[in-house]
């Protein structure tokens, strides 16, 4: 399958809030992944550079006690985005998109993408988001060139909640345990591996050594 866009994308998805979870801990890379640069660009940057003309309205979560939240707030204003505190106490990315999901309006679908994918392209977040709304599941999820789900490069719809909310309360916080209990989209990497940059989309960065590499690639 050949991956196509419908439209040429000239306004942003009026049904779309992107949210890019941030603000962690970080511990493998030593400090907030979000400052950290490549090709002299943060990396909360290009992804909101790359999630801003196909969402609507743009939010970065980041945790309540994040030591920089000034400076989010200033970034994410940059970008014509907000920011929100995480409703749980660093609970990972599931925490995370239910605090995404509960900030959404009822129209709404929540775009989730983590902070660490530098790569990340306008026209694949558009490819997504058109599959998306075109199917009728509750969670459309693309995979990578090894078959791997990418459930922070995900769309979920806002009936998820309460699947969301009895893992949570059962401290079942792995992203990939509620695909086997909600309507689930998958697409394959065949699905858009025509798309520019498509080998590189899920590259993120936990380590020093993997930035070390990257730099050195740019």
């Amino acid at each position: 399958m050949t991956a196509t866009l419908s439209t040429t994308i000239t306004v942003p998805f009026p049904e779309i809030h992107g949210f890019v979870q941030a603000g962690g801990r970080s511990i493998r890379m030593g400090t907030d992944k979000a400052w950290v640069e490549i090709a002299g660009r943060p990396l909360l940057g290009r992804v909101l550079d790359a999630v801003r003309p196909i969402a609507a309205r743009r939010t970065v979560i980041i945790s309540a006690d994040n030591p920089n939240a000034g400076r989010y707030q200033t970034t994410a204003s940059d970008y014509d985005a907000n920011v929100s505190y995480d409703l749980h106490n660093h609970l990972g990315p599931l925490g995370g998109i239910h605090t995404a999901l509960k900030s959404c309006d009822a129209n709404e679908t929540a775009l989730i993408l983590a902070c660490d994918l530098p790569y990340l392209t306008t026209e694949f977040l558009a490819f997504l988001c058109q599959k998306h709304l075109a199917g009728k599941a509750q969670i459309t999820v693309p995979c990578d060139q090894t078959g791997r789900w990418q459930p922070l490069v995900a769309l979920y719809e806002t009936s998820c909640l309460p699947l969301i909310e009895t893992q949570l309360a059962t401290g079942q916080l792995k992203v990939d345990r509620l695909f086997a209990h909600a309507q689930v989209q998958k697409l394959a990497f065949s699905d858009f591996a025509t798309l520019a940059q498509a080998t590189q989309l899920f590259i993120n960065v936990n380590q020093a050594a993997e930035l070390a590499q990257l730099t050195q690639n740019e």
